[in-house]
């Protein structure tokens, strides 16, 4: 057996050897896809194709563009909540056993790849994919992302952190040339990606469709080369967003291992440009391209051993070449235990925003009718639009998870505000989709549609218990909020997000979501406002490091819900924080339950260092614990804050700096709501 083929063998030794006894044509044929979802195999050697899937909030289809709906239909998958609603749980652990599912329901539809998951941060309240995504902060992306592809990975499947770098709208997407400066990059658009790299080990790394200062991703070799491959320290495969590529030997050098897509369908592409978004590139990396380089001088033969070698690497190292091609195997596809955990993510992923008077929860006992009322009550509007959304086999919408867990309870349902005036309460379910927050475009507007402001105005006129539920993937305005004395956020819920609405109205759960993005007020409000989206094909990120809460708190305003925020029906008190400084600096504080429920609270922790030679933010998430409490009970929550924790980017050095001198301790529960507050010295 050669040694390539024997799996005991350490893959750096593999490659090398396959390498050896690979053609520079065979080579060079594994740098562009097969098909849609599909690399090259080389039978006669044992390399087997690389099947990929969409993702990242479930198993999407392999079978073509992401618009085209008939070809979604051939595949059905566990619906998880989005990115969003997974980092309002604020649950790592939680995370990670959804990646883990993910991954089975990836092997047993035969696949051996999934795109994602989405860390690019939420600069912009209104891009179209910010339900992908964990929010705007790159510490809390960076401690969810890692969770996810460690999930994702220990099922063998190969995990793609995309999409690097700074895709923050889909505005002209692939044509729109970012202005951003070094620190930025590396203190708000780098840190999910590094973490993603040297913390979780991830195999694949998708690079984005845009330029950053002036060069196309999938062609800079600042991207790619020097920070990804060299800082670092990343050995996997670098494939492009499908369609990104603009060149062939600028591509190849710069560190592409594989272009996407390949094939048919890649032909098809370019031959139907209707099909096409303006500014799709692709069919840069074929054999014929990549070896007419190589005869020129152009690219040397080091360089394809190079971007092959990754590829191999990936293989081996994620099982795929020395497993046998599966059959697809539909009954572990949606299985009871991938439903339960739905749920349990969908439930934790909801946020109580306000609750005056204690509305919430609600009495069944108490209760004889329910008013369910609004556009998005009836449909189970599980996730966005775009190459991540999920056929399920099932969803629950809203009106049927209130009506499972009614019980005698007299639960009607309409789209017209009538009904809202003979109900001892009012739900009403309003919120974006599939239509309005989608790949490929984003909103228009931070507002609800009129039409369902209108109804919330409506009902709260007609009944005085008027509880608002917002189905939608990041932030909306409400300028109705005194209107209403509750409202609660569902994010998209996935298939199971009816079912978690009910568990926490009627008490079964007590709400534990927190927000992970700031709500602002008006879109006015936000850092990036004029700055987004750009002119003649150039946007530039003038706020800097000043991306959400910290923007808000650096200029004293007051969000509508701050980074952070999310209430109970219980009550936590925080005490005794102790601080021991050095490095790392060890801090720990108790929390105790003193409300009449069990609850879970995510205990945030924020630093700020009181003088620096940089400018740096008021306070930025350094840490958070997830604690859950029985009434009358108390935990003590450590957190560690190591060099990184205190750093920031000097473009001086080019690196990471941690200067001497005092530093402040904020612990609370959102970002302003802080309990308890300490400092410390850092030793020269």
């Amino acid at each position: 057996m050669p040694p390539y083929k024997n799996a005991s063998l350490p893959a750096e030794q593999r490659v090398t050897d396959l390498l050896e006894r690979m053609t520079l044509e065979e080579k060079a044929s594994l740098l562009s896809g097969a098909d849609w979802m599909e690399t090259q195999a080389i039978p006669h050697l044992g390399v087997p194709a690389i099947k990929m899937a969409d993702g990242p909030l479930g198993v999407r289809a392999w079978f073509g563009p992401s618009s085209d709906a008939a070809l979604a239909e051939r595949v059905t998958s566990t619906a998880f909540p989005s990115g969003t609603a997974m980092a309002a749980t604020w649950n790592p652990e939680l995370i990670q056993r959804q990646g883990q599912a993910i991954g089975q329901e990836v092997r047993a539809l035969g696949r051996d790849m999934i795109l994602g998951p989405t860390v690019n941060i939420a600069r912009v309240p209104l891009w179209g994919r910010n339900f992908e995504g964990y929010g705007e902060d790159p510490y809390l992306t960076g401690r969810l992302a890692v969770a996810y592809i460690k999930g994702v990975q220990s099922e063998g499947v190969i995990a793609t952190v995309k999409h690097f770098a700074a895709n923050n709208e889909e505005f002209e997407r692939h044509r729109i040339d970012e202005s951003i400066d070094e620190r930025t990059l590396h203190e708000i658009y780098f840190p999910a990606f590094q973490a993603a790299v040297q913390e979780a080990g991830v195999w694949s790394v998708m690079s984005a469709y845009n330029k950053v200062n002036g060069q196309w991703c999938a062609q800079d070799p600042y991207l790619l080369r020097d920070v990804l491959k060299k800082q670092w320290g990343f050995r996997g495969m670098v494939v492009s967003d499908w369609g990104s590529t603009y060149s062939t030997a600028p591509t190849v050098n710069a560190g592409m291992d594989l272009e996407m897509p390949g094939g048919e369908p890649m032909r098809f592409w370019m031959t139907q440009p209707e099909t096409k978004e303006a500014g799709n590139g692709c069919g840069w990396l074929t054999p014929e391209k990549v070896l007419a380089e190589v005869k020129a001088g152009h690219i040397s033969p080091s360089q394809i051993d190079d971007n092959a070698g990754r590829i191999l690497r990936t293989m081996f190292v994620s099982g795929v070449f020395d497993r046998p091609a599966a059959e697809p195997n539909e009954a572990q596809v949606d299985t009871p235990a991938q439903r339960a955990l739905a749920l349990e993510a969908a439930t934790q992923s909801i946020v109580l925003l306000k609750n005056a008077g204690h509305l919430l929860p609600l009495d069944a006992a108490k209760l004889h009718s329910i008013a369910v009322i609004g556009p998005n009550a009836g449909v189970a509007v599980t996730g966005g639009g775009g190459s991540s959304h999920v056929r399920p086999k099932y969803a629950v919408s809203s009106l049927d998870g209130i009506r499972d867990r009614a019980g005698t309870v007299s639960v009607q349902y309409a789209e017209d505000a009538a009904a809202a005036a003979h109900a001892d309460v009012a739900i009403v379910v309003v919120g974006l989709g599939p239509k309005l927050e989608s790949e490929d475009s984003d909103r228009k507007t931070l507002e609800l549609p009129l039409e369902q402001e209108e109804l919330i105005r409506s009902v709260a006129k007609a009944n005085k218990n008027t509880i608002v539920v917002v189905n939608a993937g990041s932030p909306v305005a409400m300028n109705w909020l005194d209107e209403v004395p509750a409202v609660l956020d569902m994010w998209y819920g996935g298939q199971e997000g009816g079912h978690a609405l009910a568990a926490v109205l009627f008490g079964d759960a007590n709400p534990s979501g927190k927000l992970p993005m700031t709500f602002p007020k008006r879109w006015e409000d936000s850092s990036a406002y004029g700055h987004y989206p750009g002119e003649n094909l150039h946007v530039t990120y003038a706020e800097g490091i000043y991306v959400g809460y910290r923007s808000f708190d650096r200029h004293k305003m007051e969000p509508l819900f701050p980074f952070g925020h999310g209430l109970s029906y219980t009550t936590f008190d925080y005490s005794d924080l102790e601080i021991a400084p050095g490095l790392p600096a060890e801090v720990k504080l108790r929390v105790r339950n003193v409300g009449p429920r069990a609850g879970a609270e995510v205990v945030q922790l924020y630093v700020h260092q009181v003088r620096s030679s940089a400018d740096r933010p008021p306070k930025e998430l350094k840490g958070f614990r997830r604690v859950v409490l029985a009434p009358g009970e108390t935990e003590t929550v450590s957190f560690t804050l190591d060099r990184a924790a205190l750093s920031f980017y000097s473009t001086a050095k080019k690196d990471w700096v941690a200067e001497p001198g005092a530093f402040e301790v904020l612990v609370g529960s959102s970002s302003r709501d802080i309990r308890l507050k300490g400092s410390f010295e850092l030793a020269k």
